[in-house]
């Protein structure tokens, strides 16, 4: 497994942050925190993108962001609701909030979009049949296959195997149309491992090496047909990807920092733009790492000049003798 050098990697991103801003791209952000996107003034993130709330019809899909190229008007989705009655969360929920307008409506959106991150699986209901449903009637029937999906699944230990056996088959199912990510941080990554393997809790948790850690995620990443596996942890990230294998280190956070709610919609919003610009997946990991590591600093929404202050202060951190080790 390759060990990667931060140094270049970050420099590498200085012209690309200079440059952002230039394009008619939309980010659509859940984490907004009103969804009247017909009121709300244009806002630009910390790429220059205009930045929009995610209106409340895709939350409720489970979905978490979308990154639209070309600019895009979603005033006509902002009239698509649904309620989830506890009689209706069965698996025929999507089969009883879709209708023919929908259907169009979604596949004009997902033909401008890039990239669509969703929510975390075990914190919604129902989220495998929304998600095969959006699947099998929206985007296969376009035929695209250049869309990059990011997924998170959350804590699996309060699952059934069978369900999640599902839903990672459901995951895999999303290759046919794109590039897909699947995201877990290391407590997640060794639970899915002992579920998957049959453990029982706390049998390997508690003797977990860093060797150990990197073959039981090598082994979710060869159970799942996926492009890519991304374990991180408080000082690193690992990919596992058919043609790349490599760890990259990563600042350090306090505690609160790193479990706080939007901790992961800052990661993504980084990540995604890394995705947009077609960049190598190092410099998109590097970028997510940046806008989360920025907004934990300068605590509101970082612009261009604080992402490069951000680079400047982790190159400086690199160059520390004390560091040098650790993050090499």
């Amino acid at each position: 497994m390759e060990i990667m050098n931060s140094t270049p990697i970050l420099s590498g991103l200085i012209e690309t942050i200079k440059k952002a801003g230039t394009s008619n791209d939309i980010y659509l952000n859940s984490n907004k925190e009103t969804s009247n996107t017909e009121t709300l003034q244009e806002q630009k993130n910390s790429f220059g993108i205009s930045e929009l709330p995610l209106p409340e019809f895709f939350k409720k899909l489970g979905i978490r962001s979308l990154t639209l190229q070309e600019g895009y008007d979603i005033t006509t989705l902002t009239k698509h609701d649904f309620v989830i009655l506890p009689e209706n969360v069965t698996s025929h929920l999507w089969d009883s909030i879709k209708n023919n307008q929908l259907i169009e409506d979604l596949k004009h959106l997902f033909q401008k979009c890039r990239s669509i991150a969703f929510d975390e699986w075990t914190s919604l209901t129902n989220a495998s049949q929304l998600w095969l449903g959006l699947l099998t009637d929206t985007l296969k029937p376009l035929q695209k296959v250049d869309l990059e999906f990011i997924f998170y699944l959350g804590d699996p230990s309060k699952m059934l195997f069978v369900q999640i056996d599902e839903i990672l088959d459901i995951i895999s199912k999303f290759t046919s149309q794109g590039r897909v990510t699947f995201v877990l941080d290391e407590h997640e990554a060794i639970s899915l491992w002992m579920m998957l393997s049959g453990e029982l809790p706390n049998t390997s948790f508690n003797i977990n090496t860093a060797l150990g850690l990197k073959k039981k995620c090598f082994s979710i990443f060869r159970t799942m047909n996926i492009d890519r596996l991304l374990i991180y942890s408080a000082n690193n990230v690992i990919l596992f990807s058919d043609d790349q294998q490599f760890i990259f280190a990563r600042r350090i956070f306090d505690q609160l920092t790193e479990i706080a709610e939007d901790a992961r919609d800052k990661f993504i919003s980084g990540f995604s733009f890394g995705l947009l610009r077609q960049l190598d997946i190092e410099h998109c990991i590097a970028l997510g790492l940046i806008v989360f590591g920025a907004h934990s600093e300068v605590k509101n929404n970082p612009d261009p000049a604080d992402l490069l202050l951000y680079i400047d202060r982790w190159i400086a951190d690199l160059d520390q003798t004390d560091n040098i080790y650790f993050y090499q």
